[in-house]
């Protein structure tokens, strides 16, 4: 009889291990999620929008200024015929652009497309990250829910056979009993996984920017990421997009100074028109060409206000861009160790504590098979086994969600 329940137990462990691959509605690897949010989020379409609204801007600012055309008479009283008492004036009033203002409104425009460039790129690097992270959670919670799913069904046996030794008198009610009692335990932290798995797939859709939310399989290998090479700061900085982000800012800053400066320069307008003039007691008229150029004088108002004003805005996005590298720095050093401690908390705790449970289960099963052990002791190996078995998978994904924050802190594209 227990030969028999050591087989049952054997392939408990077994199948705990390698549970049987759930059947979903939609296979997802790691790539395939950070590619599809990158194609359907909203806030990433918003953010090209964004991208497209700057460069139609950029478009108008190089357009040159229409000119005006003004049509009028003079001399008109009661009582004289138009065509002959009335004079007529035409005048094209045209702005010239050619103090600078064109240019540097052209140059200003072109910083915020590039600005609107960086925001979006910025964008898809945190969705990417915010992606990446959700994903392994919810990796990890469908591999806690299947190792806990498959416990149950295989336990599920091993309380069939011991009620049916309990009907055949051989065994004891209470050995019957403690099996239910583990059974019923496992069931509800089954159920329990359960919940944190359907949990952490819509957390995962739901970064992912779906409107549905089917049922998934993550296929990505469940195995230990590489580690990198560490990279020096100044490649750090130079990498990270938040970086060059704050950099397009100061740059926007620095080009909207120079708008507000030729700001201050006088305006110019040429005006060139025809004038006829009717001569006096006669039906004849005298047509006139003019010309004249118009110019502001920039005595009391020569911008101040408006060119202190973007003065001051990069001043802020210097200390905006000192505050970011700043960030990033603290961020990269703090990746760096955690996932180190990650590493070696893994490789040298987790992965032998998981080795050393699944040994001691097979040597408490085999014992119970020849008789050396009491059913309380292995069902106490077997829940060691199982504790060991979780321990190993939080880890994992705390180990790989190290990894993303770790390559995310290096500037490593999505």
């Amino acid at each position: 009889m227990r030969r028999t329940v050591f087989c049952y137990f054997a392939l408990f462990i077994f199948s705990g291990l390698n549970g049987p691959p759930c059947t979903a509605q939609l296979r997802l690897s790691l790539d395939d999620a950070v590619s599809r949010a990158l194609q359907s989020r909203a806030s990433l379409k918003a953010e090209a929008e964004r991208v497209n609204a700057a460069e139609g801007l950029r478009r108008q600012a190089q357009l040159r200024s229409n000119p005006d055309f003004q049509f009028q008479n003079e001399n008109l009283r009661p009582g004289q015929t138009y065509t002959r008492d009335v004079d007529t004036l035409a005048t094209i009033n045209q702005p010239l652009d050619i103090l600078g203002k064109r240019r540097e409104r052209i140059a200003a425009a072109d910083e915020a497309v590039n600005r609107a460039g960086a925001d979006y790129e910025l964008a898809q690097w945190q969705v990417s990250q915010q992606v990446k992270l959700a994903y392994w959670s919810a990796r990890g919670a469908q591999e806690i829910r299947e190792v806990l799913r498959t416990t149950v069904a295989n336990f599920q046996r091993i309380v069939d056979y011991h009620a049916a030794q309990l009907s055949a008198g051989a065994i004891a009610e209470q050995d019957l009993l403690r099996i239910r009692l583990e059974h019923e335990r496992l069931g509800i932290s089954a159920d329990l996984a359960g919940i944190d798995a359907n949990r952490a797939r819509i957390e995962l859709l739901r970064e992912m920017g779906e409107t549905d939310f089917p049922e998934l399989v993550l296929t990505e290998p469940w195995t230990a990421p590489a580690p990198s090479d560490r990279p020096a700061l100044t490649e750090v900085l130079a990498r990270r997009v938040d970086v060059r982000a704050a950099r397009v800012v100061v740059e926007q800053a620095r080009a909207a100074v120079r708008v507000q400066d030729v700001a201050a320069r006088p305006d110019l307008n040429l005006i060139l028109g025809y004038k006829r003039t009717q001569l006096p007691d006669t039906a004849a008229g005298v047509n006139t060409a003019l010309a004249s150029v118009r110019i502001t004088l920039p005595f009391a108002d020569r911008n101040q206000g408006n060119r202190a004003s973007a003065e001051a805005e990069v001043r802020r996005a210097e200390q905006q861009l000192a505050a970011v590298e700043a960030g990033v720095r603290a961020e990269y050093y703090a990746a760096s160790q955690e996932f180190q401690m990650r590493r070696t908390e893994f490789e040298t705790m987790l992965q032998p504590l998981r080795e050393h449970a699944v040994a001691i289960a097979q040597i408490a099963n085999a014992t119970y098979a020849e008789g050396g052990t009491d059913l309380l002791r292995l069902l106490d190996a077997e829940r060691a086994r199982l504790e060991a078995e979780l321990a190993w998978t939080r880890g994992m994904i705390e180990y790989q969600q190290s990894a993303v924050r770790l390559a995310a802190a290096e500037g490593v594209n999505p």
